[in-house]
């Protein structure tokens, strides 16, 4: 086993005998590994990225994300998940690099969807909530089915034909039934579709079913749909009930309401703890502001965002303020108050938008 090897660099991390150059060098291979993976996705379809045109950093920065865990150390300068995975294979003396590199693959392609995972529920937990919702249905149901292909789920209406998973049926019946020479459904026609059908208090279960129905009978086009596209239809039909209650100005409560009413004032939680961390960073610590004026700014922003929500975003800065500060002048406004809040009124609305996008 030369020195050099990719097994020999292995084993010398798992004794921890290793060198500054061999932890950096796997690191780097690790990393083209989860990377690798990660545009593999993309390319299939799935938007690791978000909707961002400059994705190329991102995903190298997602990639170190992803195998950052196996890199923990003991404080030692040992890696005890790497010891572990790989121990058992070192003690095979005819071990090769080609099989080490394999292992190595196996090992951060698993890494690598295993936070994928975490990733998505902490970034879109409203999305992995659909997600959930879904596989839920399908299986509970007797009339939807799911199938796999590059790397992507799809759920179609069965309405009938029997599928024996102990039995696999004929290949040619199923892409015929499933009409996949035919071009998948516009958006436009698609989302036309499912607003017409769409109802509130449907359950998950329900609104793809009719969905899938639906889709059964435009026999132009295929039969089936991508999980994602799923994702994104449900979520937008209950962004436009959303706004169309908005701006019906309806008061009546629906569970429907109840639970976004529930999701947004949880997002407006989220940003005005970061904007309360901001604070205690840039004006607490530095005693630009007293612990009094940090919280009455706190209850101020936290106006604004309710103001943005209810379409009042062009309210006075100053009005906020001053529902606090009775006392408080336009003058005095101007002269100690208005730079520091109305910066801090962007950032908290700049993130709450950020946040609506995600539920929406």
């Amino acid at each position: 086993m030369e020195n050099n090897s990719l097994t020999q660099m292995v084993a010398d991390i798992c004794n921890g005998t290793y060198c500054q150059a061999q932890l950096v060098q796997f690191i780097e291979l690790t990393k083209k590994i989860s990377l690798g993976y990660l545009r593999y996705q993309e390319v299939i379809g799935k938007r690791i990225s978000g909707e961002r045109e400059e994705t190329k950093v991102e995903l190298e920065d997602l990639a170190l994300d992803c195998i950052a865990e196996l890199f923990s150390g003991d404080g030692n300068g040992n890696f005890p998940q790497l010891s572990k995975y790989y121990f058992p294979f070192l003690e095979n003396q005819n071990i090769c690099d080609t099989e080490i590199l394999a292992l190595t693959r196996r090992l951060v392609v698993r890494k690598t969807k295993q936070e994928l995972s975490r990733i998505f529920r902490e970034r879109d937990p409203e999305g992995a909530k659909i997600v959930r919702n879904i596989k839920v249905a399908i299986r509970s149901s007797e009339k939807l089915e799911i199938f796999r292909d590059l790397g992507k789920d799809f759920v179609f209406y069965k309405n009938g034909i029997n599928i024996n998973k102990d039995k696999p049926i004929d290949p040619n019946i199923i892409s015929s039934y499933l009409r996949k020479e035919f071009s998948p459904i516009p958006e436009n026609v698609l989302h036309s579709r499912f607003i017409d059908i769409f109802s509130p208090n449907d359950s998950i279960s329900s609104a793809i079913k009719k969905l899938l129905k639906t889709i059964y009978n435009l026999e132009n086009y295929q039969n089936f749909l991508a999980m994602d596209v799923i994702v994104k239809l449900i979520r937008k039909a209950k962004y436009e009930v959303l706004r169309d209650k908005l701006n019906a100005d309806d008061q009546v409560p629906t569970p429907l309401d109840q639970l976004e009413t529930q999701e947004i004032e949880g997002y407006v939680k989220i940003v005005m703890e970061k904007i309360q961390q901001k604070i205690n960073k840039l004006y607490l610590k530095s005693g630009k502001i007293t612990p009094s004026k940090a919280q009455i700014y706190n209850l101020a922003l936290h106006d604004v965002l309710f103001d943005l929500l209810h379409k009042k975003d062009s309210s006075s800065y100053y009005r906020n303020l001053k529902y606090y500060l009775p006392h408080l002048t336009q003058m005095q406004y101007r002269k100690e108050e208005r730079t520091v809040f109305e910066y801090l009124a962007k950032v908290a609305k700049k993130n709450f938008r950020n946040h609506l996008k995600e539920l929406l």
